[in-house]
């Protein structure tokens, strides 16, 4: 029971720490620069980070959400990644779904993407769909499934974006879905489409409601798709309860 225990605060942290890495390679992929490259930064008065400012979710509380610098306010999804991050690590590097916290980790990088540029970059959605294809290699996946989960998914949204001449959703998207099919075959893919429609309409309605959208405004369906599929990494049970509800 202590060593479990010791292993899941071990995990915890070291996911939160790859997530604090994952919000650097997110900024410096928006400024053109390299994750490797120099000292952390606040991007309000360029105070360089110290060490106890930079200690995954931990720095955010006790600086109470703002630069010891210049007191400007520090955005929640800095901690909110890093505490997803470190939930992931536990429920899949803990049973050694190595791989798959590594798709989780491209995901999470593509969720911030998008939802800052309404981009889905080209480089990660191929690094995606290899870690994706060695994965479902090594677990032995039915090629008529991936086969099946692939078209479901890429090719229900193609049809989704030819018929609404791009406005209802990008062609990211429908790329992205490639690799989530090889990941979670046919009814993973099912069972995903659904709770990202549902969220997305759901969080939707609420922006209108709160008028901070109007009807015309674009909102990105890539962080529902990659929220989704993070989500049935962390309870792959839905999948089987979804189809046990819908009596399949």
């Amino acid at each position: 029971m202590f060593e479990n225990g010791f292993a899941v605060v071990l995990l915890f942290l070291l996911g939160a720490a790859i997530g604090s890495f994952l919000d650097v390679v997110v900024e410096r992929y928006m400024s053109s620069k390299s994750p490797f490259t120099g000292r952390s930064f606040c991007p309000h008065c360029k105070k360089t980070l110290s060490a106890w400012e930079l200690i995954p979710i931990f720095s955010y509380i006790y600086s109470r959400a703002k630069c010891r610098g210049c007191s400007a306010e520090i955005p929640a999804h800095y901690p909110g990644i890093e505490l997803l991050t470190g939930i992931l690590a536990v429920s899949l590097l803990f049973s050694g779904h190595i791989l798959l916290f590594i798709a989780a980790c491209i995901l999470i990088i593509l969720i911030r993407i998008d939802a800052k540029t309404m981009l889905l970059p080209d480089g990660h959605i191929y690094a995606l769909t290899a870690v994706a294809s060695v994965y479902a290699l090594l677990i032995h996946r039915d090629i008529n499934d991936i086969a099946f989960g692939v078209l479901a998914g890429a090719g229900s949204l193609y049809l989704l974006w030819i018929g609404t001449g791009g406005r209802g959703i990008g062609f990211g998207d429908v790329k992205l879905m490639i690799p989530l099919g090889i990941l979670f075959g046919l009814q993973g893919v099912v069972t995903l489409l659904f709770f990202s429609f549902f969220a997305g309409g759901l969080i939707s309605l609420f922006l209108l409601a709160t008028k901070n959208v109007t009807p015309k405004t674009a909102i990105p369906f890539g962080p529902f798709l990659a929220g989704a599929a993070l989500f049935i990494m962390i309870f792959p049970n839905v999948v089987d309860r979804f189809f046990m509800f819908l009596g399949v």
